[in-house]
């Protein structure tokens, strides 16, 4: 799922940026409208256009998206307004949703999936199926044959990126980016990679089939 981003405040837009790639996103960002106007608009499935930009008119660039473009993907807006009368009028025109400045970026997430729940392009991408195995995204819920099988949160999210790439290579660097981001100490990677992906095949027997490569790339078999 593609998200785009117009946002000129630089930190806020990284940290929204890696809070949506860690869930799978693929995310851009523009900074200007010349930008974003000079953009290939085919296959986003939803837009978080700040509504303060400080050069053109952010007006012009939301209508533009609708009329000129004739698109109808979803739309949040993010403002520093709080005035009830400016989200009232947004919410009438153009947009999908409002998200008043500051904000948490959980919150920012749930609204995404809320909305992207709701278009079509989001239909069936809630549950990922591998052999006879069936991981619901939404509620971190693994069956297999319609039985429930527990796991950790990392085992979970394990699990769910794999599911999501399935049959690609999958090197041992990525995934300690996606899933172990927030772990600054690389003399433990190794060791907590290979003791998790291991009790991970326990647990799930040998139908989850994850072929190893000189213990530096993984994929799922066929």
């Amino acid at each position: 799922m593609h998200i785009w981003i117009l946002e000129d405040e630089d930190l806020l837009a990284a940290n929204i940026s890696k809070k949506l790639s860690r869930h799978w996103f693929e995310v851009s960002v523009f900074h200007t409208l010349h930008d974003f106007y000079q953009s290939n608009f085919k296959q986003i499935n939803l837009f978080i256009i700040d509504i303060t930009l400080w050069e053109e008119s952010w007006f012009d660039a939301i209508k533009w998206l609708r009329e000129k473009q004739k698109n109808f993907t979803p739309i949040i807006i993010t403002s520093g307004y709080n005035d009830v009368d400016n989200k009232i009028f947004w919410l009438h025109i153009w947009a999908d949703d409002y998200l008043e400045k500051p904000f948490e970026p959980e919150e920012l997430l749930a609204r995404i999936k809320a909305l992207l729940r709701r278009s079509f392009e989001f239909i069936n991408q809630n549950e990922l199926s591998y052999k006879d195995f069936l991981y619901n995204v939404e509620y971190k819920k693994l069956t297999y044959l319609w039985k429930e099988i527990e796991l950790t949160k990392k085992e979970y999210e394990i699990v769910e990126y794999f599911f999501i790439h399935q049959w690609k290579i999958i090197s041992k660097n990525t995934l300690t980016e996606v899933i172990w981001w927030n772990n600054s100490n690389t003399m433990i990677w190794d060791n907590t990679i290979n003791v998790t992906l291991s009790r991970l095949r326990k647990k799930l027997w040998n139908d989850f089939e994850l072929s190893t490569i000189v213990w530096l790339w993984y994929s799922l078999k066929k």
